[in-house]
Protein backbone atom coordinates (compact mmCIF):
# COMPACT_ATOMS: atom_id res chain seq x y z
CA UNK A 1 0.00 0.00 0.00
CA UNK A 2 1.28 3.27 -1.12
CA UNK A 3 2.28 6.25 1.44
CA UNK A 4 -0.26 8.28 -0.20
CA UNK A 5 -3.32 5.66 0.08
CA UNK A 6 -2.13 5.39 4.01
CA UNK A 7 -2.17 9.12 4.55
CA UNK A 8 -5.44 9.32 2.52
CA UNK A 9 -7.40 6.36 4.74
CA UNK A 10 -6.19 8.23 7.76
CA UNK A 11 -7.65 11.85 6.70
CA UNK A 12 -10.95 9.51 5.90
CA UNK A 13 -10.95 7.54 8.99
CA UNK A 14 -9.06 9.63 11.42
CA UNK A 15 -10.56 13.33 10.47
CA UNK A 16 -14.40 12.03 11.17
CA UNK A 17 -13.58 10.41 14.42
CA UNK A 18 -12.16 13.77 15.50
CA UNK A 19 -15.36 15.49 14.26
CA UNK A 20 -17.26 12.79 16.02
CA UNK A 21 -15.65 13.88 18.93
CA UNK A 22 -16.49 17.58 18.75
CA UNK A 23 -20.24 16.86 18.25
CA UNK A 24 -20.82 14.32 20.41
CA UNK A 25 -18.83 15.09 23.60
CA UNK A 26 -19.49 18.91 23.39
CA UNK A 27 -21.23 19.00 26.98
CA UNK A 28 -19.99 19.56 29.67
CA UNK A 29 -17.34 22.64 27.99
CA UNK A 30 -16.37 20.14 25.00
CA UNK A 31 -14.77 17.79 27.57
CA UNK A 32 -13.74 15.78 24.91
CA UNK A 33 -12.33 17.73 22.78
CA UNK A 34 -10.75 19.97 24.77
CA UNK A 35 -8.86 16.55 27.06
CA UNK A 36 -7.91 15.03 23.78
CA UNK A 37 -6.49 18.78 23.20
CA UNK A 38 -4.47 18.77 26.68
CA UNK A 39 -3.29 14.96 26.33
CA UNK A 40 -2.02 14.97 22.40
CA UNK A 41 -0.06 18.32 24.05
CA UNK A 42 1.35 16.02 26.64
CA UNK A 43 2.64 13.46 23.57
CA UNK A 44 3.58 16.22 21.28
CA UNK A 45 5.68 17.32 24.04
CA UNK A 46 7.91 14.49 24.20
CA UNK A 47 8.58 14.25 20.62
CA UNK A 48 9.54 17.79 20.49
CA UNK A 49 12.21 17.12 23.66
CA UNK A 50 13.28 14.63 20.94
CA UNK A 51 13.78 15.93 18.58
CA UNK A 52 15.79 19.36 20.61
CA UNK A 53 17.73 16.38 22.18
CA UNK A 54 19.52 16.07 18.94
CA UNK A 55 21.33 19.41 19.58
CA UNK A 56 21.40 19.33 23.07
CA UNK A 57 22.33 16.16 23.86
CA UNK A 58 22.53 16.22 27.47
CA UNK A 59 18.91 17.48 27.77
CA UNK A 60 16.34 15.69 29.64
CA UNK A 61 13.69 15.97 31.99
CA UNK A 62 13.10 12.87 34.14
CA UNK A 63 9.62 10.98 34.62
CA UNK A 64 6.47 12.43 33.72
CA UNK A 65 7.86 16.16 33.78
CA UNK A 66 7.91 16.81 30.10
CA UNK A 67 4.25 15.74 29.61
CA UNK A 68 3.22 17.90 32.51
CA UNK A 69 5.25 20.59 30.80
CA UNK A 70 3.52 20.09 27.75
CA UNK A 71 -0.26 20.38 29.95
CA UNK A 72 0.67 23.68 31.71
CA UNK A 73 -0.89 25.99 29.22
CA UNK A 74 -3.70 23.75 27.72
CA UNK A 75 -4.80 23.24 31.07
CA UNK A 76 -4.64 26.74 32.10
CA UNK A 77 -6.82 27.84 28.98
CA UNK A 78 -9.45 24.73 30.10
CA UNK A 79 -9.59 26.56 33.51
CA UNK A 80 -10.41 29.68 31.84
CA UNK A 81 -12.84 27.98 29.77
CA UNK A 82 -15.12 25.78 32.48
CA UNK A 83 -14.69 29.69 34.54
CA UNK A 84 -12.59 28.31 37.26
CA UNK A 85 -9.73 31.46 36.41
CA UNK A 86 -10.11 34.38 34.01
CA UNK A 87 -8.73 33.85 30.91
CA UNK A 88 -6.01 36.92 32.01
CA UNK A 89 -4.38 34.47 34.03
CA UNK A 90 -2.91 32.20 31.42
CA UNK A 91 -0.17 34.73 31.34
CA UNK A 92 0.71 34.53 35.38
CA UNK A 93 0.82 30.87 35.06
CA UNK A 94 3.04 30.99 31.94
CA UNK A 95 5.15 33.83 34.10
CA UNK A 96 5.22 31.49 36.91
CA UNK A 97 6.30 28.32 34.62
CA UNK A 98 8.92 30.45 33.38
CA UNK A 99 10.36 31.49 36.86
CA UNK A 100 10.60 27.97 37.63
CA UNK A 101 12.39 26.84 34.48
CA UNK A 102 14.76 29.35 34.91
CA UNK A 103 15.08 29.62 39.21
CA UNK A 104 15.75 25.61 39.59
CA UNK A 105 18.80 26.09 37.13
CA UNK A 106 20.31 27.69 40.33
CA UNK A 107 20.17 24.84 42.23
CA UNK A 108 22.96 23.12 40.36
CA UNK A 109 25.25 21.60 42.50
CA UNK A 110 27.98 20.50 40.47
CA UNK A 111 30.05 23.15 38.90
CA UNK A 112 30.65 21.00 35.69
CA UNK A 113 27.02 20.99 34.79
CA UNK A 114 27.09 25.11 34.71
CA UNK A 115 27.71 24.94 30.90
CA UNK A 116 24.38 23.04 30.44
CA UNK A 117 22.26 26.09 31.90
CA UNK A 118 21.68 27.74 28.83
CA UNK A 119 20.80 25.21 26.29
CA UNK A 120 18.59 23.53 29.02
CA UNK A 121 16.85 26.19 30.01
CA UNK A 122 16.21 27.79 26.60
CA UNK A 123 14.85 24.51 25.12
CA UNK A 124 12.55 23.90 28.75
CA UNK A 125 11.20 27.46 27.77
CA UNK A 126 10.86 26.52 24.21
CA UNK A 127 9.08 23.14 24.98
CA UNK A 128 6.46 25.08 27.45
CA UNK A 129 5.54 27.09 24.10
CA UNK A 130 5.83 24.55 21.52
CA UNK A 131 3.39 22.98 21.72
CA UNK A 132 1.42 23.35 24.64
CA UNK A 133 1.36 27.53 23.97
CA UNK A 134 -0.70 26.71 20.75
CA UNK A 135 -2.94 23.88 21.96
CA UNK A 136 -3.90 26.24 24.43
CA UNK A 137 -5.52 28.23 21.92
CA UNK A 138 -7.72 25.19 20.48
CA UNK A 139 -9.01 25.07 23.81
CA UNK A 140 -10.03 28.95 24.04
CA UNK A 141 -11.54 28.19 20.44
CA UNK A 142 -14.36 26.14 22.72
CA UNK A 143 -15.02 29.36 24.46
CA UNK A 144 -16.27 31.32 21.41
CA UNK A 145 -20.01 31.35 20.50
CA UNK A 146 -21.38 28.94 18.42
CA UNK A 147 -18.22 26.79 19.59
CA UNK A 148 -19.07 23.23 18.24
CA UNK A 149 -19.88 25.07 14.64
CA UNK A 150 -16.64 26.83 14.75
CA UNK A 151 -14.40 23.86 16.21
CA UNK A 152 -15.85 21.90 13.13
CA UNK A 153 -14.78 24.71 10.66
CA UNK A 154 -11.36 24.81 11.85
CA UNK A 155 -10.81 21.57 11.90
CA UNK A 156 -11.85 21.17 7.96
CA UNK A 157 -10.23 24.34 6.93
CA UNK A 158 -6.99 22.97 8.16
CA UNK A 159 -7.10 19.56 7.41
CA UNK A 160 -8.67 19.48 4.24
CA UNK A 161 -5.52 21.97 3.79
CA UNK A 162 -2.95 19.70 4.83
CA UNK A 163 -4.28 16.45 3.28
CA UNK A 164 -4.93 17.99 -0.40
CA UNK A 165 -1.51 19.68 -0.56
CA UNK A 166 -0.09 16.20 0.61
CA UNK A 167 -2.13 14.25 -2.11
CA UNK A 168 -1.90 17.33 -5.31
CA UNK A 169 1.97 17.40 -4.57
CA UNK A 170 2.35 13.77 -4.86
CA UNK A 171 -0.24 13.49 -7.80
CA UNK A 172 0.99 16.82 -9.62
CA UNK A 173 4.19 17.35 -7.74
CA UNK A 174 6.84 16.24 -10.68
CA UNK A 175 5.86 18.70 -12.78
CA UNK A 176 6.34 21.57 -10.12
CA UNK A 177 9.44 22.42 -8.21
CA UNK A 178 10.11 23.22 -4.79
CA UNK A 179 9.44 25.84 -2.73
CA UNK A 180 11.73 25.86 0.16
CA UNK A 181 15.08 24.39 0.88
CA UNK A 182 14.18 23.24 4.37
CA UNK A 183 11.08 21.03 2.86
CA UNK A 184 12.62 20.27 -0.50
CA UNK A 185 9.33 17.50 -0.99
CA UNK A 186 7.20 20.52 -0.52
CA UNK A 187 6.36 21.68 -4.10
CA UNK A 188 4.21 24.81 -4.79
CA UNK A 189 1.39 23.13 -6.89
CA UNK A 190 0.77 21.21 -3.28
CA UNK A 191 0.81 24.32 -1.47
CA UNK A 192 -1.36 26.09 -3.98
CA UNK A 193 -3.49 22.72 -4.21
CA UNK A 194 -4.12 22.50 -0.31
CA UNK A 195 -4.36 26.23 0.48
CA UNK A 196 -7.29 26.75 -1.37
CA UNK A 197 -9.18 24.40 0.86
CA UNK A 198 -8.91 26.85 3.68
CA UNK A 199 -10.56 29.55 2.37
CA UNK A 200 -13.35 27.50 0.45
CA UNK A 201 -14.15 25.74 4.29
CA UNK A 202 -15.04 29.23 5.65
CA UNK A 203 -16.89 30.27 2.22
CA UNK A 204 -19.12 27.07 2.28
CA UNK A 205 -19.43 27.27 6.38
CA UNK A 206 -21.06 31.02 5.70
CA UNK A 207 -23.27 29.71 3.11
CA UNK A 208 -24.53 26.84 5.42
CA UNK A 209 -24.80 29.25 8.30
CA UNK A 210 -25.16 32.86 8.26
CA UNK A 211 -25.14 33.42 11.57
CA UNK A 212 -21.90 31.35 12.19
CA UNK A 213 -19.72 33.92 10.09
CA UNK A 214 -22.27 37.19 9.69
CA UNK A 215 -20.53 39.26 7.29
CA UNK A 216 -19.77 39.32 3.41
CA UNK A 217 -17.46 37.14 1.33
CA UNK A 218 -14.34 39.35 1.83
CA UNK A 219 -14.23 38.69 5.43
CA UNK A 220 -14.63 34.81 4.52
CA UNK A 221 -11.61 35.43 2.74
CA UNK A 222 -9.56 36.98 4.96
CA UNK A 223 -10.54 34.54 7.59
CA UNK A 224 -9.91 31.54 5.53
CA UNK A 225 -6.64 33.08 3.68
CA UNK A 226 -5.21 33.76 7.28
CA UNK A 227 -5.66 30.48 8.76
CA UNK A 228 -4.19 28.67 5.01
CA UNK A 229 -1.73 30.93 5.39
CA UNK A 230 -0.64 29.59 9.10
CA UNK A 231 -1.40 25.95 8.23
CA UNK A 232 1.54 26.45 6.09
CA UNK A 233 3.66 28.18 8.21
CA UNK A 234 2.87 25.23 11.32
CA UNK A 235 3.84 22.53 8.75
CA UNK A 236 7.25 24.37 7.41
CA UNK A 237 8.32 25.16 10.80
CA UNK A 238 7.87 22.03 12.31
CA UNK A 239 9.74 20.99 9.43
CA UNK A 240 12.79 23.20 9.50
CA UNK A 241 13.26 21.50 13.49
CA UNK A 242 13.41 18.25 12.50
CA UNK A 243 15.82 18.81 9.47
CA UNK A 244 18.19 20.72 12.02
CA UNK A 245 17.69 17.45 14.34
CA UNK A 246 18.34 15.66 10.94
CA UNK A 247 15.28 13.11 11.44
CA UNK A 248 12.28 12.58 9.04
CA UNK A 249 9.44 12.54 11.80
CA UNK A 250 9.25 13.58 15.24
CA UNK A 251 7.70 9.80 15.77
CA UNK A 252 5.62 7.02 14.79
CA UNK A 253 2.32 6.84 16.23
CA UNK A 254 0.10 7.51 13.02
CA UNK A 255 0.61 5.38 10.03
CA UNK A 256 2.05 7.14 7.09
CA UNK A 257 2.33 10.47 8.86
CA UNK A 258 4.69 9.81 11.44
CA UNK A 259 4.32 11.23 15.03
CA UNK A 260 1.53 12.87 16.74
CA UNK A 261 3.69 16.68 16.44
CA UNK A 262 3.94 15.73 12.23
CA UNK A 263 -0.07 15.74 12.25
CA UNK A 264 -1.12 18.63 14.53
CA UNK A 265 1.93 20.95 13.43
CA UNK A 266 -0.44 22.57 10.33
CA UNK A 267 -3.38 23.14 13.43
CA UNK A 268 -1.17 24.82 15.85
CA UNK A 269 -0.20 28.02 13.90
CA UNK A 270 -3.60 28.36 12.60
CA UNK A 271 -5.36 28.43 15.82
CA UNK A 272 -4.42 31.39 17.56
CA UNK A 273 -5.06 33.27 13.78
CA UNK A 274 -8.74 31.47 13.73
CA UNK A 275 -9.47 32.52 17.35
CA UNK A 276 -7.93 36.58 17.13
CA UNK A 277 -9.63 36.77 13.51
CA UNK A 278 -12.72 35.60 14.14
CA UNK A 279 -13.42 37.80 16.94
CA UNK A 280 -12.05 40.53 14.98
CA UNK A 281 -14.13 39.68 12.13
CA UNK A 282 -17.57 38.84 13.43
CA UNK A 283 -17.46 39.52 17.09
Amino acid sequence: MSNVTVRLLVFFIGLPILLAIVVVFNEPYHIGFNLLAIATSAVCTVEAANLFAHKAKNYRIRGIGLPLLGTVLPISAFLAVVGVVPIESQLGILAIATMATLGVEAFRKNPTEFSEILPHATTTLVLLLYPGFFFAYLVRITALPHATALVLVFLCAVYLNDSLAYATGKVFGHRSTSVLAVSPNKTLVGFLGGFVMSPISILAAAVLDPNLFPGGPAQHLALGTAVGIAVILGDLAESALKRSATIKDSGSVIPGRGGLLDSVDSALFAAPVYYYLYQVLYM
